[in-house]
Parts: C-alpha cells; structure tokens; sequence
C-alpha cells in the first residue's frame, strides 16, 4: 500500500510548521522547531522517491525530468519575484539580496554564499531544494543500477558526501555537505520496509508519532536544540513520524481528510510563496498586533499556495508533461 494520504498530511504540516516559524520571526523569533518541518520534507522525498520507482523501469533522464518539471518553473518563478522585488522594494523582504551571479546560482540550484555570506539563495527557503538537488542527481544515477542495489548505493554516496563535508573546508558542510543528507537515505530505508511489508503494527505507528512529537517538544522545551546535531535532534523525530504515519495507514489506522490532502498537494506551493504573502500583510497590517498579524499571515499564506498550485502548478505541469512518457502512479505530487 502506498502512503498517499499519510504523505500528503505530513505535507502540509511540515509546510504549516515553517510559515508558522517564519511568521514568529516578524514578531521577535519564536517557535524555532517549526523549522524541523524541512527535516520531514526530507524524509518523506527520499520515502517517495523509493515509492514511485520501486518495482518500475525508470531511466535516469525520465527521473530527472520529472523531478526538474515539478519544481524547477515553480522555483524560478517566486525566485524572479522576489528578486524584482528586492530591487524595486528593498525593505519588502530584507532577508532577500539582489545581485546577478547570485540570482544565477539560484536559479542553477548551485550551492553558494549570498552577498553577506549566508548560505542561501535569492528565495532564502531554496536553501533546502538544494539539497533536494543532490539528492535527485544521486538517486537518479542510482536507477542505471539492478534494483537490490540501489538503496545501498544512494545511501553510500549521500554518506560519502557527509564525510567530505566534514574532512574538507568548511564552506562544503555548510552549503550542503552535512548530515542533513542522511534524511534522504533515512526516507528510502522506509520504503524499503514499506515495500516489504515489514512495517510494525498499528499501535506501534501511534506509539512512534507520539514519540517523535515528544522528542521535538523535549527538545524545544529544554533549549537542547544545537545547530550541529540538527539531524539527530530534529531528524529522528522526523523519521519516526514519517515511520509512524506510514504504518498507520499501512494497517489501516488512518482517517482520511481532504482538507489535510488539499494542503498537502499545495504544501510546495504554500513553501515557495509563503514568504512574499507574509510580507504584504506585515507592510499592510502591521505587526503591532501579533494576536491579528498571526492568523492573517497563516491564512494568506496558504491562501497564495492554493492559488499557485491551481493557478501556475498545475498548468505548468501540464504543459511540459503533456508530451514525456511517465510510469502512473497513485503519488500525483511528484
């Protein structure tokens, strides 16, 4: 069974949890484990990309195609936005930096330092498509290989990385290099399970949910979080949700809501243009009133994903899949 629904709420939450982080940060910080929602994106990417492969013949080029059409156009588009912006409005977002090579890099998905040395691109949250790149361009040469071997061989190569990461100049770790990759292979080993039928039962599904949100809320509630041992801190619980959710529905334990499943198919859409809808309620409303300015920024973020989903995702999947052969499969979202 494939863990559509299951997918598709961890989605949107982990979607929901980083508009609500960066809303908190118009207010003074706050909520920093919201950030952890970008772990579960990693998770759940590296669970799909075992799913929707596993079992098919897929090249290499038909992979990366379809990985390049679902987030490319839609990337470049809010990257553009928010660069014109940064031109014409500079305090509109600040955190945004106007420049021709570094709006390149971007667009490129190459890893790089900004103009005042942070390691993101023009749309700061691309930092982490990034590394979904690698992680693509890896898994995509891994499907030149028999099957039995390809698990072993992304996970190898996403390890290598980390360990060059850590023996070489740091610029590497901190543009991607770092064990934050390892929450790919940690996805992948979880289709693995899910393939086989090896899941645990669904008492257990429940048992691992609850772990991981006690986990995060451990660490959050402690001040134990460290930067440098994100993916132990934020990844495990991550996994064990991801882990948790799957069985779930795996046997058959889960409730089913289209709402959640509507938030999750928009959850990229949401990711990409949470930022600039934030921002025009901050310069219109104000940020005076956080008890206002809150839900209002929540709304309208996740109002601009639906409508990018509906009105720029949708027609520009359509228009450059309507000609490329690729294998069906029941997690439209990819």
């Amino acid at each position: 069974m494939k863990p559509l629904s299951s997918i598709q709420y961890l989605r949107a939450g982990a979607a929901l949890a980083v508009v609500a982080y960066h809303a908190l940060q118009w207010l003074g910080g706050g909520f920093d484990v919201g950030r952890a929602g970008v772990d579960v994106f990693f998770v759940i990417s590296g669970l799909i990309m075992w799913t929707v492969t596993a079992g098919r013949e897929v090249s290499a080029g038909a992979f990366l195609w379809r990985r390049f059409t679902r987030v490319a156009p839609l990337y470049w588009l809010a990257s553009l936005g928010v660069a014109g912006m940064a031109v014409v409005w500079p305090a509109f977002l600040p955190q945004v930096h106007p420049g021709w090579r570094h709006l390149v890099l971007s667009l490129a998905f190459i890893p790089h330092l900004d103009p005042k040395g942070l390691p993101f691109p023009t749309l700061p949250p691309g930092w982490t498509l990034n590394y979904e790149a690698i992680f693509y361009l890896l898994f995509g040469l891994s499907l030149a290989a028999p099957e039995k071997w390809r698990a072993r061989l992304v996970t190898g190569a996403l390890a290598a990385m980390v360990a060059a990461g850590f023996l070489l100049d740091d610029p590497l770790y901190i543009l991607g290099a770092n064990p934050m990759l390892l929450q790919f292979a940690a996805g992948i080993w979880l289709g693995v399970a899910l393939r086989r039928d090896v899941l645990p039962s669904r008492n257990w599904g429940a048992a691992l949910i609850i772990l991981a949100a006690a986990f995060w809320a451990a660490v959050e509630m402690g001040g134990l979080f460290v930067e440098f041992w994100r993916p132990l801190l934020w990844g495990i619980p991550a996994t064990l949700l991801v882990a948790g959710a799957v069985t779930l529905e795996a046997r058959g334990g889960l409730i089913r809501s289209r709402a959640l499943t509507s938030l999750g198919d928009a959850s990229y859409c949401i990711y990409l243009f949470h930022l600039p809808a934030m921002a025009l309620v901050a310069h219109g409303l104000g940020t005076g009133r956080p008890w206002l300015f809150l839900p209002v920024a929540l709304l309208a973020s996740i109002g601009a994903g639906l409508a990018a989903r509906t009105f720029l995702e949708k027609p520009l999947l359509k228009l450059l899949r309507s000609r490329t052969a690729a294998p069906a499969d029941a997690l439209t979202a990819t």
